[in-house]
């Protein structure tokens, strides 16, 4: 049983190994240039193959999180600059939450003593909040970018969350992050032209903000209001 699970560790690797190699390879071809200077044939795709397009982003953006390329912000404002910031947002939460999905169980299933040993032992208050308060700390993990999101999904499998409350806080966690994005990603154009630097300071606007604050607020409103709750019980 041992030999089985260590070969197909084993065959992860090497899987992941293959798609970095690949990428290293061709790094031009997922740069900004190349999508702009191929952009007239990328639109004509989408306009005769509209959903087959949104399926082909759909299935990258989701390989892309599970692989942790750098680039996967990127591609959530390239979705909105392709497909506007409804479809393109939900392209991104969908992609995302399936990739991330990916790691979590791969996390899950095969590296779940060593996320134990090597992280959480050191920060046991993480692992003792999480088993009061799952639900809580997996959408403000979500929503407040405070831990990388390839470590967050390493985090939330080693503390063993369950698969299904993994999977919708996932999704509703992304949500307002990746209509942001998408929003950004339809003035993508004139970034790229002007040579602005992808950075926070792009979503430091109010507009952007304050739907993320709020959602934020409510969700620290209910945790507050919830431990008086208890407490008056």
């Amino acid at each position: 049983m041992k030999f089985s699970k260590k070969l197909k560790i084993l065959f992860l690797l090497i899987l992941f190994a293959i798609l970095w190699i690949t990428y290293s390879l061709n790094k031009d071809f997922f740069q900004l240039e190349t999508f702009f200077s191929n952009l007239d044939i990328i639109q004509n795709f989408i306009s005769k193959n509209f959903l087959i397009s949104i399926f082909i982003f759909l299935i990258l953006y989701s390989v892309l999180i599970l692989c942790n390329f750098p680039f996967a912000s990127i591609l959530s404002m390239i979705n909105g600059f392709l497909f506007g910031t409804w479809i393109g947002g939900a392209i991104s939460i969908l992609g995302g939450t399936i990739g991330a999905l990916g790691i979590f169980l791969i996390a899950k299933f095969f590296f779940l003593d060593s996320i134990k040993k090597n992280f959480l032992n050191k920060y046991f208050f993480i692992e003792n909040y999480f088993n009061k308060n799952d639900l809580e700390l997996m959408i403000l993990i979500r929503i407040i970018p405070a831990v990388p999101f390839f470590l967050q999904n390493l985090i939330l499998a080693g503390l063993g969350a369950d698969n299904k409350k993994f999977f919708f806080t996932t999704l509703f966690g992304l949500a307002p992050w990746s209509f942001i994005f998408g929003s950004i990603g339809q003035g993508l154009e004139e970034i790229f032209i002007n040579n602005t630097a992808l950075s926070f300071s792009l979503v430091a606007e109010p507009e952007y903000l304050i739907p993320i604050g709020f959602i934020a607020f409510l969700i620290v409103t209910i945790i507050l209001f919830k431990k008086k709750f208890k407490a008056l019980n």
